[in-house]
């Protein structure tokens, strides 16, 4: 038995030696392999980092720069070919599949590792070489074309003028970024802002971004400014958005400016290409401007520069300038108590201009005495330490302002986002939805007034000019913002609990009982809120605010809409482009206190009749609804009676729905309803006359008119012919869609003095355009698409405040503009678009000029041309622009770029292309 045992014992032994022998033999190949590939990877990642390091040098000679690019390029190949293999070494990891994998494959892993090592180490030594010889070469700064102290400032940059000039000088360095730190409210974007407007004289680049990063800064917020400032187009993840920033700079040169830096931003997830510096020939840097030196470090700036308050001297010079001299001097005594109310400002610019706005209309030596009593006594002891002078400065001008009215609608615009540019026209709407404004049977009478409150606004310098991305506009009349330092000083002495968190990046709302309890007015706009946690539905649950706005959450979560019903308090919601799919949410009928309710830019289907819940509702906006049909009970506008305001308008381009507006219209004339404002879309001029005939009481102030189903050839809505049929709707109609109608002939000679807006699509027989002189005079906008049999669009150079003409998919058209036969001017005689700051020549491929008796053309304001398809237009007949005017951005072709004739170099370089 035992000898049997040891039998076995041994042949256990023996077979085990054997598959030990036999599988030791087998497993070496794979060891190599592992081995191999694990020596390649490191190989590479040495690779990868010394190209890092050659990036961050430019290669002097051409035939060096040769040799880089070349290189380069085979270390992209070798990267990608090593990720190949070891995406094939990694594919089978269980014993027996990489042993069939070793013996089946015609090019064993271990093999080609081997000989992919070697290449490896050959670009290795030759990279070394490249990089040894590229630091050995001194590197060229980018050429300055003339010395900042050379340049002709406009006057107001004195007091800022050595931090430009030091600012200027680093663009001519060879130091990829620049920090300009300091206290909020001493300059610091005053200094970025010259430094954009100055830079093009000074160093050459292909494209200039001024940023606000502002606090709670994320990528996709700052992707957005990008995008805005370059015109490129959204892109719907962060991945996707960097991806086309990357794309569209990489092979530029660029100077981008961030202002109001609060933390580090890591600017290769925007898409900002990477390194910065001198790259290849390119020129790449970075201006950032913080209140922390700390974080201009953390970007990465060696050099900064610290911005100070200033002297008493420049002080009173800058208070001076904002009160008038001729103030100042109005009586013996105030000379001497304006230097002591100067003096209360500490140095710092933005309250020596505010105050000194304020200040401006003091004539008495008691006022100055009064003012400089109540500077005195000004304090906001809740005022961080940087802004503990700034604030009540803020406080004292805000008390200054001429009326209640004024400070409510100031405090309004604190609601939206830090450095927001806000629309004029989306302010003047809140505020007449919140109340602050009086009610005027006449709409244009109360937005005159919003527009001058905001012009007084303007004039204190508490709101500053905002940018207009759609017009290249910086600054623009047609936007506004305030200043961080201004903005926060706001939310803190006004009146009554604010909750603003408006673009602070959130994906919920705030948890924080305490912050919502009591909480009169809450704004949550601009941000990325898409879940409702449990513990956020009891701070919720007991919240009461009277304003609410959510606008542009994009993807809103039920659980939020479910909590709003709560809210009984409410009197205005602005639920603008916040994800609303298919049905209305029924909660919203539960606010009877409801006042203004915005649905606008989503996605519903119908309006329920339990909308006549809201006895209190006064204005109703659904404007760019996705669906082309929404159904509207018969009697629902009936029932609200105090309804003063209704635009209900879809975003689709085809035919609605037969039962659409007939309801409307019907309720509207049963009802006598009194309504400042309507905007429809209708499908018959008949519609259009049964509304005339509402007027005064309904004035219609936007019509889109769609298919017109009446066999109408020749629109007679804006003909002195049929004013006796449709004049109610000429006098108060605003702006005018028509599309998809078998219209052939427009004549206009109506008096409608209010239409600012007039856009045509898809009217493919429309042939004539008959527009007199003195019809619609304030035209601002004129869009027209796809109207393939007009020629020519002779009318417009009549229009003397048109702003945007854009144009597209018009094939028949060869000139935009006639010649003395067609009613325009006389050859040699100059054409003068005196406001035009947008022209978008899109998809005309016969258009060959822009007059066809090849004059000349005055764009005295243009700020952006955006050509595509447009191969035949060669020449664009412009004046040279005036001096100071920012370059005009042209968005087009690089080969239709290239072949463009220019009247002078003078006129070339006044554009600034952005090739597509």
């Amino acid at each position: 038995m035992e000898m049997q045992l040891a039998a076995v014992l041994a042949s256990l032994a023996l077979g085990g030696a054997l598959l030990v022998l036999v599988f030791g033999k087998w497993w070496q190949p794979l060891a190599d392999a592992d081995r191999r590939v694990k020596e390649l990877a490191d190989a590479v990642e040495a690779l990868l980092q010394l190209r890092s390091e050659l990036l961050k040098v430019e290669p002097a000679p051409p035939e060096s720069d040769q040799l880089a690019r070349a290189w380069l390029r085979r270390v992209q190949e070798a990267q990608d070919e090593v990720a190949s293999l070891k995406a094939r070494h990694d594919g089978g990891q269980l014993y027996v599949l990489r042993l069939v994998q070793y013996f089946v494959s015609t090019a064993p892993v271990a093999g080609s590792a081997e000989k992919q090592l070697k290449a490896v180490r050959a670009l290795r030594e030759q990279g070394e070489a490249l990089l040894e010889a590229a630091l050995s070469t001194p590197q060229a700064p980018p050429p300055l074309l003339r010395q900042p102290e050379e340049l002709e400032l406009p006057p107001g940059t004195s007091l800022t003028r050595p931090y430009l000039n030091e600012a200027l000088r680093f663009l001519g360095d060879c130091d990829a970024a620049l920090g300009v730190w300091g206290a909020g409210g001493v300059g610091k974007t005053t200094v970025l802002t010259h430094v954009r407007d100055a830079c093009g004289l000074v160093a050459p680049f292909d494209h200039v971004l001024l940023v606000a990063a502002s606090r709670d800064c994320t990528v996709a917020k700052l992707q957005r400014e990008v995008v805005g400032v370059l015109g490129l187009r959204d892109a719907p993840t962060e991945q996707a958005q960097a991806a086309g920033i990357l794309s569209f700079l990489r092979d530029k040169s660029f100077l981008l400016l961030l202002d109001g830096v609060w933390e580090r931003l890591d600017l290769e997830r925007v898409g900002i290409p990477q390194p910065l510096g001198m790259v290849a020939g390119r020129v790449r840097k970075v201006v950032v401007a913080s209140r922390s030196e700390a974080v201009c470090a953390d970007m990465g700036c060696r050099k900064k520069i610290k911005m100070e308050c200033l002297s008493e001297e420049d002080a009173w010079n800058l208070f001076e300038a904002n009160a008038r001299e001729e103030t100042i001097h109005r009586h013996p005594r105030i000379p001497a108590l304006s230097r002591q109310v100067a003096s209360e400002c500490k140095g710092l610019p933005l309250s020596l201009v505010t105050v000194g706005r304020a200040m401006s209309s003091k004539r008495t030596p008691e006022e100055w005495g009064d003012a400089l009593d109540a500077l005195k006594k000004t304090k906001l002891s809740s005022a961080p330490g940087p802004d503990k002078i700034a604030h009540p400065i803020v406080k004292f001008c805000y008390d200054n302002l001429e009326n209640d009215m004024a400070r409510e609608c100031f405090l309004a615009c604190a609601l939206w986002p830090e450095d927001h540019n806000i629309s004029k026209d989306e302010l003047v709407q809140c505020w007449t939805g919140l109340g602050l404004l009086p009610e005027l049977a006449d709409v244009d009478e109360a937005h005159r007034l919003a527009h001058s409150v905001i012009s007084v606004l303007e004039a204190s310098r508490l709101v500053e000019r905002g940018d207009n991305h759609r017009y290249n506009m910086f600054p623009s009349d047609t936007h506004v913002r305030l200043h961080d330092v201004v903005r926060d000083a706001a939310l803190r002495f006004a009146p009554g609990k604010c909750l603003v968190r408006a673009g602070a990046g959130l994906r919920e709302p705030p948890r924080e009982e305490a912050l919502w309890r009591d909480a009169r007015r809450v704004s949550l706009m601009h941000n990325g809120i898409e879940d409702v946690p449990a513990k956020t539905g009891g701070a919720l649950a007991d919240a009461q605010p009277e304003t609410l706005m959510l606008q542009c959450n994009r993807a809103l979560p039920k659980r939020m809409i479910q909590a709003i019903q709560h809210f009984t308090r409410l009197t205005y919601l602005d639920m603008e482009e916040t994800g609303i799919v298919d049905a209305f949410p029924m909660e919203i009928c539960c606010l009877v206190n409801l006042e203004y309710l915005n649905l606008s830019k989503n996605r519903i289907l119908s309006l329920p009749m339990e909308l006549s819940n809201l006895s209190q509702l006064k204005y109703l906006y659904l404007r760019d609804n996705y669906y082309i049909q929404i159904t509207i009970p018969a009697g629902l506008i009936s029932r609200l009676g105090k309804l003063q305001v209704l635009e209900l308008f879809t975003a689709s381009i085809v035919s609605i729905a037969d039962d659409y507006i007939a309801p409307v219209i019907d309720d509207l004339e049963r009802s006598g309803a009194q309504l400042t404002a309507l905007g429809l879309w209708l499908d018959s001029t008949r519609d259009v006359a049964r509304l005339a005939r509402l007027a005064p009481g309904v004035r219609a102030r936007s019509l889109h008119l769609r298919k017109l189903q009446d066999g109408t050839r020749s629109l007679p809505l804006l003909s002195a012919q049929h004013a006796a049929e449709f004049g109610g709707v000429q006098e108060s109609i605003r702006e005018m869609t028509i599309y998809s109608s078998d219209v052939e002939e427009i004549v206009a000679d109506a008096r409608a003095p209010r239409l600012e807006v007039i856009k045509f699509g898809f009217l493919t027989k429309l042939r004539t355009v008959a527009w007199s002189h003195g019809a619609a005079s304030n035209l601002r906008e004129v869009a027209i698409g796809a109207c393939h049999a007009v020629a020519h669009l002779t009318w417009v150079q009549h229009l003397p405040h048109l702003e945007s003409l854009n144009l597209s998919g018009c094939n028949g058209m060869t000139t935009l503009l006639g010649g003395a036969a067609d009613g325009g001017s006389a050859a040699g005689e100059l054409v003068t678009f005196p406001r035009l700051r947008l022209l978008a020549l899109l998809g005309l491929p016969k258009l060959e000029a822009i007059r066809r008796d090849g004059g000349e053309c005055a764009f005295p304001e243009l700020r952006r041309v955006q050509t595509r398809g447009c191969p035949r237009l060669r020449r664009i007949p412009m004046r040279p622009a005036a001096s100071g005017q920012c370059k005009v951005r042209v968005e087009c072709d690089k080969h239709w770029w290239g072949a463009l004739q220019w009247a002078s170099d003078d006129v070339k370089s006044y554009f600034a292309p952005v090739l597509i």
